[in-house]
């Protein structure tokens, strides 16, 4: 018989106690770090009472020395903790956009300031450092290293083999039956013949030009596309397309690493500056009589005012730049692309006839949008055949590139990186760099009125400030000669300042320009070749005295560039019919290889607040323009064949995300609910479905399209859970043809656009332009909360007859001045929301009363009950192609295109153009204003 269990320990017990309240709700495992209080700790001294040292009034020596000696070191020792406390590691002070989540240990990645003192740290705290310069190779690494060392050596034999040559020499003196003959191998001497000139080649015009050839290591990374001069700067700081999907046949920075969007935003309107390389910008030449390139530019539908009319006398002579849209040439006239022109200035020859003049040849710029750049190439090789004299049509895409930077200090940044050729100009030497100035041998050339001018410009903060498309054209010195650039030197005083206003208002550069020499292929040439390497001006600076730059020799290279001006018209308006403000750009054009030198000497260009100029990609880009309210080419075109394969793209793009997530965290086109019972969202969902805009709903035989979609719903109720492989299915877009564009789609021109909805009875239309299929390009302003995102639907306001009830709730929405919100300037919050009343005690009753009312005559907000739902299929006029929160206007703004044919007449009276905007796979709408741009 087993023996008893022995009694439980009477502190055990089988079942826990309940939880008590501590234990319900446990504290925090990591408790926030209270920094303030780790600094008082850091200065709080230990002290010690000397009541122990005195007995009975007697002195105890040595318990009052340990007491002092003990507070003597925690003096020090409080001492160190203080100075330790606050004190920052040389890591933790790089600066704002340089910061990582992890900060790496090597000293080279913190700026030189820095790097001394990260040393010490990680010395003191047995840091482990990265000492090696360079990563170890591999066995791999190490074989190719080693085949790489062979096959120099066997082309070092190889070349040598080549140099030396085969001599026979014959001894004369030896009898004629046992000649000696003795071989030897030396270099052959030079010969003292004159050497035969190469015939000049030939210019082949009317044929594509082929990309330069790129180094043999990085041959192979541009076979199926080209790499911008300036590729290995933004491949370490950008983030570029794709390997596998270039964009135009280029690899092109999309938006660099650091976060950006508010910084480019604050450099291009309130201080600093943002460039970009747009040498993927196509440039084509054309050359010939003036009367044969006008006739071609009337061939592309260019204004009849600007070629023959007093208005564009400016721009034929070479000194303005002309940009506008160029079209096809046959009907229906479809639009190609925004393009910019620019003339050559004419030789003035006084003493030349009429008919000498007719007969003189000139030349022509033309710089378009890549993605329209072989459309173009079409039409103009079909209006220069055509043309009599002929024309010649020349393709300088990979000969010219080109640059643009923006912001408040775009012109200080360029005044800093160009240098005129010839003597610096004093106008650009700081009062603390006084020293840096040129010294050369023989008296200084007289610098042109060009360049005079543009010395002048420092201190310029808006080339909007200048004439209007204005052009400057001369030659600069080699920026690498002046590398690192140092502040210039800006205008302080009013009579400098008043200097610069009497500058701009006269503009001597209209009666001084000559012709650019950007337009002669010899130049341009003669620029790239004479670049000398890196070396001999790294050779040069080392013989120049401290602080002074190499002198100027006259081997040194002209780099021949052309300046010009880029602003938004004076008659663009946005929806709320005010001007956009704009600061301007400056748009550079140099030789393609001259391009890199250039652009590293603005981006290291010491701004005068602190500053180095910022560089964008092509996001920035498309984001300034947003802002500024201005279209982007080809985005918010779909109208052009360009703009047609851009929303294909997007398209795509966007559905293969849309694909990607799990079903239960990605919209439900299908189920979305639209308003007053509908279900299913108006189109593709991830595009903007111009099929569908311009050819109305579809049509399913045996029912409408209510019943469709409630059948729609019913069998998505009734599916049984799909499988695995299914789902997995979904996620992999289907590989589909782009839908091609619809055969009417056109863009309407906004004057013709303005000028047809302002007196549509009035205003003719080409007979090619179908009002059923033109669209128009506006700038969306929200008028409530809410931000319209691309692909949002844009619905005009429901009609008075059909729908009464709704559009009147519609129109309740809009602010009105006489809204109590609206009375009060210094207002917070929502639109629409009740000013706070006064805690001054008790209120009256009456006060209280008409509060109480005017809660209950407030419009609903977004997502009440009461609140005006989305108006039906039939009232659809658009879509947004761009949209996002305006930083510069401080609401939702967007860029949109419309259908003419559906906003005809549909102005409101006194309340302007208004318009409903709903996101797609959203059913909330939100009341706005339109405007052509």
């Amino acid at each position: 018989m087993a023996p008893p269990c022995p009694p439980p320990p009477p502190n055990t017990k089988k079942r826990k106690d309940a939880p008590t309240n501590s234990q319900v709700h446990p504290p925090k495992r990591h408790k926030p770090t209270d920094h303030r209080q780790k600094t008082r700790d850091a200065r709080t001294l230990s002290t010690q009472t000397s009541n122990k040292a005195f007995q009975n009034g007697e002195l105890d020596i040595s318990s009052f020395v340990k007491s002092r000696a003990y507070e003597i070191r925690a003096l020090e020792d409080g001492m160190a903790r203080s100075k330790k406390a606050l004190n920052r590691r040389a890591f933790q002070q790089v600066p704002k956009e340089l910061r990582r989540r992890t900060a790496s240990h090597n000293v080279k990645r913190v700026p030189k300031r820095l790097r001394e003192r990260g040393k010490r740290e990680m010395a003191d705290d047995n840091t482990p450092t990265v000492t090696a310069r360079r990563r170890k190779p591999t066995a791999h690494m190490r074989l190719r290293l080693e085949t790489v060392k062979k096959l120099r050596a066997m082309g070092a034999k190889r070349k040598a083999a080549k140099d030396s040559v085969k001599v026979t020499v014959t001894d004369l003196n030896a009898p004629p039956s046992e000649p000696t003959v003795s071989t030897t191998t030396q270099k052959p001497t030079k010969s003292i013949t004159a050497p035969i000139k190469a015939r000049t080649p030939k210019v082949k015009r009317s044929i594509l030009a082929t990309p330069p050839l790129p180094k043999a290591k990085f041959r192979k990374r541009q076979v199926h596309k080209s790499w911008l001069p300036t590729h290995l700067f933004h491949a370490k700081r950008a983030r570029m397309t794709p390997p596998s999907a270039p964009l135009w046949r280029f690899s092109i920075p999309v938006t660099p690493t650091a976060k950006s969007y508010r910084p480019t935003h604050r450099a291009s309107h309130e201080r600093g500056a943002v460039a970009w390389d747009m040498s993927f910008v196509s440039t084509v030449q054309l050359e010939g009589r003036e009367g044969s390139l006008v006739g071609v530019l009337r061939g592309l539908r260019i204004g009849e005012e600007n070629l023959v009319g007093r208005k564009g006398d400016k721009w034929r002579e070479g000194r303005r730049v002309l940009e506008g849209f160029v079209y096809e040439r046959e009907p229906p006239h479809h639009a190609i692309a925004p393009a910019t022109m620019i003339w050559c200035v004419a030789p003035r020859d006084e003493s030349a006839s009429p008919q000498e003049k007719e007969k003189r040849k000139r030349k022509l710029l033309l710089r378009v949008h890549p993605s329209a750049f072989f459309q173009l190439w079409e039409e103009l090789l079909r209006l220069a055949k055509v043309a009599k004299p002929a024309v010649s049509v020349e393709d300088l895409r990979f000969e010219i590139g080109s640059m643009e930077v923006t912001g408040p200090g775009a012109t200080e940044a360029l005044l800093g990186a160009l240098w005129p050729s010839g003597p610096a100009p004093e106008s650009l030497a700081d009062s603390d760099t006084t020293a840096t100035a040129i010294e050369i041998d023989g008296p200084p050339e007289k610098e042109t009125v060009v360049e005079e001018t543009w010395s002048a410009l420092a201190g310029l903060t808006n080339p909007a400030m200048l004439p209007q498309n204005a052009l400057l054209a001369f030659n600069v010195q080699d920026p690498r000669l002046h590398h690192p650039p140092r502040t210039i030197k800006l205008p302080r005083t009013d009579a400098e300042q008043h200097r610069l206003l009497e500058l701009v208002a006269s503009w001597p550069v209209d009666a001084a320009q000559k012709a650019p020499e950007l337009f002669e292929r010899k130049l341009r040439q003669a620029a790239s070749a004479r670049m000398p390497s890196q070396k001999a001006i790294n050779r040069r600076k080392g013989l120049a005295a401290p602080g002074l730059y190499p002198e100027v020799s006259p081997k040194d290279p002209q780099i021949p560039v052309l300046l010009y001006t880029t602003s938004s018209p004076a008659n663009t308006t946005g929806a709320s019919g005010k001007s956009s403000p704009n600061s301007g750009s400056w748009t550079l054009l140099a030789p393609w290889k001259c391009i890199q030198p250039l652009w590293y000497s603005l981006m290291y260009y010491p701004l005068s607040t602190g500053q180095q100029p910022r560089f964008g990609g092509l996001d920035q880009y498309r984001q300034l323009r947003f802002e500024a309210g201005k279209p982007w080419f080809p985005g918010d075109f779909p109208g052009t064949k360009a703009g047609w394969e851009w929303e294909c793209l997007e398209r795509r793009r966007r559905e293969g995300e849309w694909r990607k997530r799990p079903r239960g965290k990605r919209v439900n086109y299908e189920r979305v609910e639209v308003g007053e019972g509908r279900r299913g969202e108006v189109g593709v969902g991830w595009g903007c479905d111009w099929e569908r805009l311009l050819g109305g709903p579809p049509v399913v035989d045996g029912g409408d399209e209510g019943a469709m979609e409630v059948e729609k719903d019913g069998e998505s109720r009734d599916k049984p859970a799909e499988t695995e492989k299914e789902s997995e299915k979904d996620k992999e877009a289907p590989e589909q043809a782009p839908p091609p564009k619809p055969p009417h789609l056109t863009q309407l021109p906004a004057r013709q656009a303005l000028a047809f909805l302002a007196s549509p009875s009035t205003t003719k239309l080409p007979p090619h332009v179908h009002l059923a299929s033109a669209l128009i390009t506006v700038h969306l302003t929200l008028l409530t909360r809410g931000v319209p995102q691309p692909c949002a639907r844009i619905f005009r306001l429901p009609s008075a007859t059909r729908h009464p009830d709704l559009r009147r709730q519609w129109l309740a929405l809009l602010p009105s001045n006489n809204h109590p919100s609206q009375k009060r300037s210094g207002h917070k919050g929502p639109k629409h929301a009740l000013p706070r009343l006064p805690k001054q005690g008790d209120l009256p009753s009456h006060l209280v009363h008409q509060r109480l009312a005017q809660a209950l005559l407030e419009p609903a907000r977004a997502g009440e009950e009461g609140y005006p739902e989305c108006p039906g299929e039939e009232d659809l006029v658009g879509f947004v192609t761009t949209g996002n929160y305006d930083l510069g206007a401080g609401q939702g703004t967007g860029l949109g295109s419309l259908l003419v044919e559906r906003v005809m007449g549909r102005e409101e009276e006194g309340m302007g153009r208004v318009c409903i905007v709903r996101n797609s796979g959203t059913g909330v709408g939100r009341l706005g204003r339109w405007g052509v741009i």
